[in-house]
């Protein structure tokens, strides 16, 4: 039997739990569309509500996902708890998307009905914004849950080029994936480098390393030389812009500087290496 060719990983994937051909059944639907609008009674209505709910013309066969990059279509469907057969009409759609949405991997998660015999599931899921130090190293998302740090098939050496965040108090001593970590500093610091990237992505991209400072602050160390730059958590984009037009000046003035500290109000501090580092 020849193969059929594999589709392009940008189309929804189709997951058949099911081998049996539908297209039998497809021929069925409109006639039921206009059963409905030929008959336009209340008692039709019924009736119509009823076959749909117990037909199994409307048996499940299949789920068509989209959205996918680092799960696979056969773990949405373990996770869903659908089972073949069972009348599309009759599922709790919230529900399933709730089973779904407790996957740690997946933020978001929307299911449609896709008459006669299908669910449309459409997924959001979480990506990695950093990596971060408690006690052991975990992958972390924008809101605080803890994702694998293995490399996942459709992933990419981008994909696990992040910086580290450290410097934080140990949360718990039986953190696991899928965990939601609301300690108050690493809220802060997950917060600022989110709309640093949104913000300035290419200069980004040259930090390796994010620490909390006292006083709602944070201390980047770059890719390279190692040069610390310590900012303010507030005024994200304003800080990046002084600090990229400082930069040049600062390389210029001060070879191989140590820090560049941008806390103070109106004035700018830079360290030498020579001297030490405060």
């Amino acid at each position: 039997m020849k193969r059929k060719k594999a589709k392009s990983s940008k189309q929804p994937l189709t997951v058949a739990p099911g081998g049996a051909e539908t297209k039998r059944v497809l021929v069925h639907w409109p006639m039921i569309v206009a059963l409905v609008l030929a008959m336009g009674s209340a008692l039709a209505a019924y009736q119509v509500v009823n076959f749909l709910g117990q037909g199994d013309l409307f048996g499940l066969r299949a789920l068509e996902v989209g959205g996918l990059r680092l799960l696979d279509g056969n773990d949405v469907l373990a996770a869903s708890g659908l089972e073949v057969g069972t009348n599309i009409f009759a599922v709790d759609l919230e529900e399933v998307e709730q089973r779904l949405e407790n996957v740690c991997c997946i933020e978001r998660a929307m299911v449609m009905r896709k008459p006669p015999d299908r669910l449309a599931v459409e997924i959001v899921e979480r990506q990695r914004l950093a990596w971060v130090e408690l006690g052991a190293t975990y992958g972390i998302a924008r809101d605080g849950v803890l994702l694998p740090k293995d490399q996942a098939p459709g992933e990419s050496f981008a994909d696990l080029n992040l910086p580290v965040i450290s410097g934080l108090a140990a949360v718990s001593d039986t953190l696991q994936f899928g965990a939601t970590v609301s300690d108050s500093t690493l809220v802060g610091l997950l917060g600022w480098w989110d709309e640093a990237t949104a913000a300035d992505a290419e200069f980004c991209l040259n930090v390796s390393r994010l620490e909390p400072l006292p006083g709602a602050c944070v201390r980047l160390q770059m890719v390279g030389d190692g040069l610390e730059i310590r900012l303010p958590l507030d005024s994200v984009e304003r800080n990046l812009r002084t600090l990229r037009r400082l930069m040049p000046r600062v390389y210029r003035d001060y070879p191989d500087p140590a820090y560049i500290d941008l806390r103070y109000t109106g004035q700018v501090v830079v360290g030498r290496k020579e001297a030490g580092v405060e």
